[in-house]
């Protein structure tokens, strides 16, 4: 199996700790304001930030309020299950050198080195 956008987007959402984080913490506890996510895990606030920014651009977490109607706002996330247990797979098929399980994600997010 080819490198694909899925295992790129898979090694950005779980490739470091602070996000493992978050995405534990939200998945027992969201959709909560950024603060919360702060105060519950490892990470600076400027971290839980960058954090959220790279998990929201992956689809790993989704936010109440579009990216350029926050200012003012207190925005809550919360976790796209269906989207990490995806990425997940995507993975973990790229670890085991299989092909996706699930065509209708492969449809979905092609490889642009398969024809």
């Amino acid at each position: 199996m080819a490198w694909t956008s899925n295992v790129e987007a898979a090694i950005e959402a779980f490739g470091n700790r602070g996000r493992n984080e978050i995405i534990r913490y939200l998945e027992g506890s969201g959709p909560v304001p950024r603060g919360d996510i702060v105060d519950a895990v490892s990470a600076s606030e400027a971290s839980v930030a960058q954090h959220l920014i790279a998990l929201e651009k992956t689809g790993a977490i989704v936010v109440d309020i579009a990216q350029g109607r926050r200012h003012g706002r207190s925005p809550r996330y919360s976790v796209d299950e269906t989207r990490i247990k995806e990425l997940l797979g995507a993975h973990q098929d790229y670890l085991l050198n299989r092909r996706p399980l699930l065509p209708q994600a492969a449809e979905q997010y092609p490889d642009p080195g398969i024809q």
